[in-house]
């Protein structure tokens, strides 16, 4: 009996796991257009290509945006679906509005090596920060933007990387929400945990100014998630929503309006900022991230 019911809670557990991933991830190797960051009306000479490597080996591919006159540099963490490409559409307007902009592939996504998983988009998250801290200019702002699945994303990274304030577009509260938008008539909710990706969890003790941009009438994130992320946070904080804005139509619906709550977000700002206290990496973490470097080396070396 006690090997029946450990197996089916090991069976559980497993179908748990597949089905969030599943869900999840829906990378993709192909641009939305092209390569060429012009495609997207990107100025020539605004982007710098980078590849980063992770402490474990991994490869990721990115764009650093940068704008003449700069107010602020942030990393963008992208949604679930495609590659940093997807959400190129909002880089002219960020870099019209002085934000310069790290975008970057998780492992898996795009031009990234690796395949994505929920420790390892964080920590690309993580190492994407670190690189931008070497790059980005020192005397602006220096924040964490998250769209979507990103905000999720943004949400574990600022745990254990310093910024001056966070953005959050169209982010979800948790997973167990989250599902019970998609699977209204089935209990899919207990397949998804409150392991990871814990948005409002997080924002619970966040100690920097957070932004959060939303469509009123978002098909994949209802905007009561926003409201409810917002009444969470105990810091400096503000919301805007647009009427009428879809999960991925904002900065198309309305680009003025969004560049607008941007701006006047950074202009506000205090002017002695107070980074977010991080957690340290733990130990473990650091020993499997350089036996996972070594192996893939060796894996390359005699393929």
């Amino acid at each position: 009996m006690p090997l029946l019911v450990g197996g089916a809670l090991l069976s559980a557990e497993i179908g748990r796991r597949l089905f969030r991933r599943a869900q999840l991830f829906c990378p993709s190797p192909h641009p939305l257009k092209s390569w060429d960051p012009s495609d997207y009306g990107i100025p020539d000479g605004a982007v710098e290509e980078h590849w980063i490597e992770t402490p474990d080996g991994e490869t990721l591919h990115a764009w650093y945006c940068r704008a003449k006159h700069p107010i602020a540099s942030s990393v963008f963490c992208h949604g679930n679906t495609g590659n940093l490409t997807t959400s190129a559409d909002v880089i002219p307007h960020l870099l019209n509005a002085g934000f310069s902009t790290l975008f970057f592939d998780y492992r898996g996504f795009g031009r990234s090596s690796g395949h994505a998983s929920f420790s390892g988009v964080v920590a690309d998250g993580l190492t994407a920060s670190k690189f931008h801290d070497k790059i980005r200019p020192k005397r602006v702002p220096n924040i964490l933007y998250g769209f979507s699945l990103g905000g999720a994303v943004a949400a574990q990274v600022i745990r254990r990387h310093p910024y001056d304030a966070m953005i959050l577009q169209s982010t979800f509260t948790n997973l167990p929400d989250l599902t019970r938008v998609f699977w209204k008539r089935f209990p899919m909710h207990v397949f998804a945990g409150t392991d990871v990706f814990n948005t409002i969890d997080i924002i619970r003790k966040l100690q920097v100014p957070l932004l959060i941009l939303h469509g009123t009438e978002d098909e994949t994130c209802p905007c009561s998630m926003a409201h409810k992320i917002y009444e969470a946070c105990p810091s400096a904080k503000r919301i805007y929503t647009l009427e009428g804005g879809l999960h991925k139509n904002l900065f198309v619906a309305d680009p003025d309006a969004m560049t607008w709550a941007i701006s006047q977000f950074i202009a506000d700002l205090p002017h002695t900022t107070r980074t977010q206290s991080v957690e340290e990496t733990p130990h473990v973490e650091e020993w499997t991230n350089s036996a996972l470097k070594t192996m893939r080396k060796l894996i390359r070396k005699h393929a």
